[in-house]
């Protein structure tokens, strides 16, 4: 049996490549480990349908999903939540009073959709037209719902009751960006972690119910496990990683992640684009057996 039992690795900027797809060096180390015993949870702030998406690009699948940032953790390839903690309509409501005080509106994830209005959609326009980037690729096309609406929120709203996860903010001044944070902060309702993109240029902040984090799911995997979060190696790049990298056993930063990441982290392999993934999984889970 390895030390490490749960093998927790983030998707963008830590298992993905820059076309966001899985490298087959990636896959290989990952079907070993697997081979060798230990279990595999890709930990993302991306809903549980990209996760199935991005397991199917392994040799084998994935043997768990914590999805939206720890908000949803379930079996792959199908299976019912062992955790599932999503925005509650307080949460909701506060969000939504946000959004009207700042003049824009949410993007809203479930397990199986994600939700975004006219800001969202600038930002995604934004990203593939200057950046050539496309944050919706891989995706199936028919579960991202463009909502132009007030009307259409509320239907969301309704239809969607107890399924939602997370939220995502996007303004287009990243001043803006930081007011809304602060707004949500002072509600004691969230868990926030705003994500900078391309040195500063666009920025958003990801919404999570009080307590959510990638560390608390993944704690909950462990516990059913039985491995404890000693047992767990733990991957990733960005703010939203920082709470697994510290709760984990080994908390393994990419050589691509931010400078407070890195610090944070137990050890740094290499970055995503040099299969860190890999590199790390030969050098602390299969080195040696």
């Amino acid at each position: 049996m390895p030390q490490y039992r749960l093998i927790a690795i983030d998707l963008d900027g830590t298992l993905l490549d820059e076309n966001s797809r899985v490298p087959p060096e990636n896959a290989r180390a990952i079907r070993q480990a697997q081979l060798n015993g230990a279990q595999v949870a890709l930990c993302t702030g991306r809903n549980y349908l990209d996760a199935g998406w991005y397991s199917e690009q392994l040799l084998a699948p994935a043997d768990w999903a914590v999805t939206a940032n720890g908000a949803d953790v379930r079996p792959l390839p199908q299976g019912e939540p062992v955790l599932f903690a999503g925005l509650d309509d307080a949460a909701l409501a506060a969000l939504q009073a946000v959004c009207a005080a700042f003049g824009t509106d949410p993007c809203l994830y479930t397990a199986t959709h994600m939700y975004y209005g006219w800001e969202f959609e600038k930002f995604v326009r934004t990203l593939r037209e200057t950046y050539g980037h496309d944050i919706f690729g891989g995706q199936q096309r028919e579960n991202l719902i463009f909502v132009q609406t007030e009307d259409a929120w509320r239907e969301v709203l309704r239809c969607e009751r107890g399924r939602i996860t997370k939220a995502i903010l996007y303004h287009g001044d990243t001043a803006v960006v930081d007011e809304m944070t602060a707004a949500l902060d002072r509600t004691g309702l969230f868990e926030t972690a705003p994500s900078v993109m391309y040195g500063g240029k666009l920025k958003n902040v990801e919404v999570n119910s009080r307590g959510v984090h990638k560390g608390r799911g993944l704690e909950a995997l462990a516990g059913r496990l039985g491995c404890g979060m000693e047992g767990v190696l733990a991957l990733g790049d960005s703010d939203n990683d920082l709470s697994m990298l510290r709760m984990a056993g080994l908390g393994v930063a990419m050589e691509n992640a931010l400078p407070s990441v890195r610090a944070a982290a137990d050890a740094v392999t290499a970055s995503n684009l040099a299969c860190g993934v890999a590199r790390a999984i030969e050098k602390y889970v299969l080195k040696g057996m």
